[in-house]
């Protein structure tokens, strides 16, 4: 698909697509049936004082049963939808009226960090869990990786303010194949915007200025039916119906607004506030992921603009037919003689030439500063395409550097992780040793304790073997010689003695000195005595 084919399909069908869907072998709510399903919603809510969904429900009441005749009914019972931007209670109508078993819905809460959050719907003895998925679709990668066999996008895409074909890229993904897109956005070009136009308004429907945006979501852009259908056909689906409508107003109380455009070559078919649409998967993937009629100026005046030159030539045929005057006052100027001499006579015919000429030289000095004006702006869109490539080769070398660092950003975090992991090996190892460290001291310290504990015990039993020894050694020399046992036992009594003396006194050199002389003394009298 090229940007040349894109907008020559989309021009060369844009009145052959039918209203309503048919020749598709699938079933549809009448409109009158659709219409009594809002209207029993918008009376039980009136009367269980829930005033905020009252007056959505009661306002869009018209625009919303045009949206329940375009989504077809479930073929079994395992079809699954998917409603993108589930404020409201399409998720409960799509279950009980139209088959649904599985609805799933996506709305996206800033001040909710919850990822899915739990509401419940309840109209009369009907009730269900909608489970709503909680992000920005703006974003490049949606959480939800489920097929679904009909995907509602309904008054979601004109606040898109980012990339409105990456959100049609991820319909596609969400969408089965052959499942049902059924969508709907402002219509740009509606009678509102026309009677805005015509009273030197901006013809958007949120054009007030409020520097704060938060309380209101504004719109990003409206799309026309021909931007529209490009962004269908451009993201490989394929149109069942199309219709605009007339939600808030009738096409009766806008006949005036309606005869002026009719006579520009606008239907008043064309002319609703609302435009929706039923389409079908046809490929996988998107196709054309920038269409020029969105994304490109200069694709814009290239491909786009010159196939408008056409359309343009209708719609100025259309209003010369429709200005033109009545057949019979044309033909009597006509037959009117045309010499100098009767142009002479008659001064109302050349008053009426007179203004002719006025006219055409007025129109030609109109056409002369458009023409101006034209080249003006050319060369202004000129300077304007030559800014946008140097800011997208800025941007271009901006998200380069942006990739370029978040590399280098996780090589660090990658070797960041490394170190911290090597930091908690060596630690735990750190720990294990000193366990084993302790345990081992604390052995050392139990084999310490045993081991002066044996050899307490080892010196105690020696100490006895020697008394029974020397109690043995006394009782045989007793019984043999009693004197010399008597002089054994004085020897041992005197050795004892003196070697406790001797061990005092070298633990203690002062008292060693202070107590030599009484030692000597106290050796040589047990030496008499012995």
């Amino acid at each position: 698909m090229n940007q040349q084919w894109l907008i020559e399909n989309v021009l060369g069908n844009l009145d052959r697509i039918p209203t309503s869907p048919r020749d598709d072998g699938r079933e549809y709510l009448s409109y009158a049936h659709a219409q009594r399903i809002v209207d029993e919603t918008v009376e039980y809510l009136g009367a269980n004082a829930q005033e905020t969904e009252y007056d959505y429900i009661r306002g869009h009441r018209t625009r919303l049963a045009h949206t329940l005749t375009m989504i077809p009914k479930a073929r079994g019972d395992d079809e699954s939808l998917l409603d993108v931007g589930c404020y409201g209670y399409m998720a409960l109508w799509a279950r009980e009226h139209l088959g649904y078993a599985r609805v799933v819905g996506i709305e996206w809460h800033p001040d909710n960090d919850e990822p899915v959050i739990e509401r419940q719907l309840t109209i009369g003895e009907a009730s269900i869990t909608l489970r709503s998925h909680n992000f920005d679709i703006s974003g490049s990668k949606w959480p939800i990786e489920d097929e679904f066999d009909c995907v509602l996008l309904l008054e979601v895409l004109e606040h898109i303010n980012h990339d409105p074909m990456g959100v049609m890229e991820q319909i596609n993904a969400r969408l089965k194949a052959e499942g049902t897109l059924v969508m709907s956005v402002p219509n740009a070009i509606s009678y509102k915007a026309f009677k805005e136009f015509l009273v030197g308004m901006p013809p958007w429907t949120y054009w007030f200025y409020e520097p704060d945006l938060s309380h209101e979501p504004r719109h990003c852009f409206e799309y026309t039916p021909i931007v529209f259908k490009s962004l269908i056909t451009a993201a490989g689906l394929r149109e069942n119906a199309f219709r605009t409508i007339y939600a808030y107003s009738r096409p009766e109380k806008e006949s005036e607004t309606l005869e002026i455009a009719e006579a520009l070559g606008f239907h008043a078919r064309s002319f609703g506030e609302t435009m929706i649409i039923n389409a079908t998967k046809a490929r996988s993937g998107v196709p054309l992921r920038y269409p020029d009629v969105l994304y490109s100026p200069d694709g814009y005046y290239k491909h786009v603009h010159p196939q408008l030159q056409q359309r343009l030539t209708d719609r100025l045929k259309a209003f010369r037919e429709s200005t033109r005057p009545s057949q019979p006052a044309a033909e009597q100027i006509e037959h009117k003689p045309t010499t100098t001499n009767h142009l002479g006579d008659d001064e109302n015919l050349r008053e009426q030439v007179s203004q002719l000429l006025f006219t055409c030289e007025s129109q030609t000095r109109k056409q002369d500063e458009l023409v101006t004006i034209l080249e003006e702006a050319q060369s202004r869109t000129t300077l304007a395409v030559r800014e946008r490539d140097q800011h997208r080769d800025w941007a271009l070398d901006l998200q380069s550097q942006k990739q370029e660092l978040e590399s280098r950003m996780n090589q660090l975090m990658f070797m960041c992780d490394c170190s911290l992991q090597k930091e908690t090996e060596l630690t735990q190892a750190a720990q294990a040793a000193e366990t084993q460290r302790d345990e081992a001291v604390e052995q050392a310290r139990q084999t310490r304790d045993w081991a002066e504990t044996l050899s307490q015990e080892n010196a105690d039993l020696r100490a006895q073997v020697n008394e029974l020894l020397f109690a043995c050694d006394c009782y045989l020399q007793q019984i043999n010689d009693p004197a010399r046992c008597v002089q054994v036992i004085r020897e041992q009594r005197f050795r004892r003695a003196l070697d406790r003396s001797k061990s005092i006194a070298r633990r203690t050199p002062v008292l060693r000195t202070a107590l030599r002389p009484m030692y000597r003394s106290t050796k040589k009298f047990i030496k008499r005595r012995l």
